[in-house]
């Protein structure tokens, strides 16, 4: 069972040692869907941007 619902709030985690940096690290936005294909993803639209982003569960956390 998904650690999300759709209407959450979640936050992207960051990627220690990602090459550059990892840009969207510490983004916010809202769960808008919850996949069943892939199991463990959700598609987040993110409020700096407005676009939807899917992200393995356990990439984000919640706020």
């Amino acid at each position: 069972m998904s650690q999300f619902k759709v209407g959450d709030r979640a936050k992207v985690k960051d990627r220690p040692g990602w090459p550059g940096g990892y840009k969207i690290a510490n983004w916010e936005g809202q769960i808008v869907e919850v996949k069943e294909d892939p199991v463990g993803y959700v598609v987040m639209k993110a409020d700096k941007t407005g676009y939807d982003m899917a992200f393995p569960e356990n990439e984000l956390e919640k706020i």
